[in-house]
């Protein structure tokens, strides 16, 4: 393929050392983003399938004739289900063919029919993906020989300790950041988990999370009369920068001495360095020439990026905040920008988030959210249409989040939940199953239990109060969780990025005299379905689901023994919450939709293939605490 020939000739170029090792690792990303594609169209149900009455085989009947056969060795409550062998293509006569690629996957199921725009576009989307994924799993092969031999001068037998001692040895060593640059794989049930789109492979490997990417931000003068600013308690993007990076502020009264500019009248926009070679000087030239955009190229700040790429942490520092910032480029399904709504919304949603924990000592001991002290996007002048103007003000955007780190005890880290599915790069098991085995009960099964259960303990009380109590939902999936632990215990849950977010007036307002949320932000909702959707997919589904299927598909445990960890805990959340006369109604009724009804996920591939982007398309699973509830 295209894709694999471009990635190998990359490799012969830029690492000839891993010339070796990398047609292995192209050919395992090939098989996993495969069978994240069926189960993605299996689950979803994208198109018509028939299971074999053993529930050994899925069948899928073909438009020109022939049939695609899954031989399936495991199903699981929310309608996972492991291949066995290769996918099969059966044709008319009965002779079998073995489908290797995603792509082949895609040229049967859509032979009958023209490719659409959305479909042709995904057929690329998956390639990238796969091209991408194998070029991570090359270069983390490498990395963890590095980090075993360390690990081993440490003493640190698994990942959480060697970690810990890190941080404890060296201020300048962030825990966070190395787990995040350990999510090898990505997003663990979409099947373009590492596209990305429009960048190349040299920019790629140098500002990838996987490939410890380093950008250094480039900080862009602005003058004010063209950028818009929201902060939550006055504090500016330019103030907090400035504070936190006194060269940068040096470097700014300089230019505007040199240039007799008002330093009053400049604002402080931080662009990710790719974006700043790319996209600036292409859509502002205008603006760059006029001297409203000014870049302090020599005050760069070097950060490293997160999992999601364009979110950084400062480099080498547990204290400044993270920057989120605009890239355009496709990751996942999605050009990654930074709508002025979201510079807008994350500073006013920090306020309301503030208000709510002040009052609720409970709800804090449970849960944080990372505030989102400032945005600021570009704001175009004259005569553009709305096309163009959202176009410049959100691909010249950031915003300012508060670092989690730097409130942690000595002996505590912060764990994005994403890194718990990745493999250990000390031991090769995944690093939720080394906590598993930090549990230290009689047998694999308990350990596990006791895990899943103290974990189910730090992340639901907070998330479900803030649904029932509150009105507010959060997409508090595994890439948007940081779980802090200590002695390898999960202690609460630190939730960021307010995107996805909806908020249900009708129960927040029991709090507030006067309406907290404008209802132009387009957050609110008067549904509680729309608030328990969210809850289903992000922390059912995308969160403890992946986590219980990891170590079900890893260890043999039944997977009954941990969902009833979860129910558990879920029971007492919502006993508690029945305890309280204000939301009694609304915990019972909250309840009996998610232990009865059938369980909500988003349809991610669908709405990617249907380019529906406006609205959340979901589909009906089985209920994981249901018994017998696998597909």
């Amino acid at each position: 393929m295209e894709e694999t020939m471009r990635a190998t000739s990359f490799i012969q170029n830029e690492y000839p050392q891993f010339r070796e090792t990398y047609p292995a690792h192209a050919e395992t990303a090939e098989k996993v983003i495969l069978h994240q594609l069926v189960q993605a169209i299996i689950r979803e149900g994208i198109v018509r399938y028939e299971w074999a009455d053993d529930w050994s085989t899925i069948s899928i009947p073909l438009g020109k004739g022939g049939t695609l056969r899954i031989k399936v060795s495991r199903r699981y409550r929310l309608g996972h289900f492991d291949i066995e062998g290769h996918v099969q293509y059966v044709d008319e006569r009965g002779n079998s063919h073995t489908i290797h690629s995603p792509e082949g996957c895609l040229d049967l199921l859509f032979e009958d029919h023209e490719i659409s725009e959305a479909q042709s576009a995904f057929y690329q989307e998956i390639r990238n993906s796969v091209e991408n994924y194998g070029l991570a799993l090359t270069i983390a092969e490498h990395r963890a020989l590095a980090v075993k031999e360390e690990a081993r001068g440490l003493q640190a037998p698994d990942a959480i300790s060697y970690a810990l001692k890190k941080k404890q040895e060296s201020t300048s060593f962030s825990p966070l950041t190395f787990f995040e640059q350990w999510v090898i794989q990505g997003h663990t049930i979409h099947p373009c988990s590492r596209t990305r789109l429009g960048i190349s492979l040299k920019d790629m490997t140098r500002y990838a999370p996987e490939w410890e990417g380093k950008p250094c931000v480039i900080p862009l003068a602005v003058h004010h009369k063209y950028s818009r600013m929201t902060t939550k308690e006055g504090q500016t993007v330019k103030s907090i920068l400035f504070k936190e990076y006194p060269e940068l502020k040096k470097s700014f009264e300089e230019m505007c001495a040199a240039r007799d500019c008002n330093p009053e009248e400049y604002e402080i926009i931080p662009i990710h360095p790719w974006q700043f070679r790319y996209t600036l000087p292409v859509y502002y030239q205008e603006a760059l020439e006029r001297k409203r955009i000014i870049p302090l190229e020599d005050a760069g700040i070097k950060m490293a990026a997160l999992i999601s790429f364009r979110t950084l942490a400062p480099y080498q520092n547990r204290v400044n905040h993270h920057i989120k910032t605009a890239v355009n480029v496709q990751m996942t399904s999605a050009i990654r920008t930074v709508s002025a709504a979201s510079t807008q919304n994350g500073p006013i949603l920090s306020r309301l988030f503030q208000e709510v924990f002040v009052n609720d000592s409970a709800l804090t001991r449970s849960l944080t959210i990372m505030s989102e002290p400032s945005g600021i996007h570009y704001e175009p002048e004259g005569a553009v249409n709305e096309e163009e103007r959202h176009f410049l003000q959100k691909n010249l955007a950031s915003i300012l989040r508060e670092n989690p780190e730097n409130r942690l005890a000595e002996d505590e880290i912060a764990v994005p939940a994403a890194s718990l599915l990745t493999e250990s790069p000390i031991t090769g098991d995944l690093i939720v199953e080394e906590l598993v085995k930090r549990q230290g009960k009689a047998g694999l099964a308990e350990s596990a239990a006791a895990f899943v259960q103290e974990y189910a303990r730090a992340l639901l009380p907070g998330i479900v109060t803030l649904i029932t109590k509150y009105g507010i939902s959060m997409e508090a999936h595994l890439q948007n969780c940081v779980v802090v632990f200590k002695d390898g215990q999960p202690q609460r849950v630190i939730l960021r990025d307010h995107g996805g977010i909806r908020i249900m007036n009708e129960r927040l307002n029991r709090f507030f005299s006067q309406q907290p949320i404008d209802p132009s932000t387009n957050v609110l909702t008067e549904q509680r379905g729309e608030l328990l959707d969210i809850f289903s997919h992000a922390v059912l589904h995308n969160h403890l689901g992946e986590i219980i299927v990891a170590l079900v598909r890893k260890s043999g445990i039944e997977e009954g023994v941990l969902w009833e960890a979860v129910e558990g805990v879920l029971r007492e959340v919502y006993a508690s919450l029945e305890e309280n006369t204000l939301t009694a109604e609304d915990a019972l009724e909250d309840a009996a939709i998610i232990f009865s009804s059938p369980s909500r996920m988003k349809a991610l591939v669908r709405m990617r293939l249907l380019n529906q982007y406006t609205e959340n398309s979901y589909v009906d699973i089985a209920n994981p605490f249901s018994p017998g509830s696998e597909v």
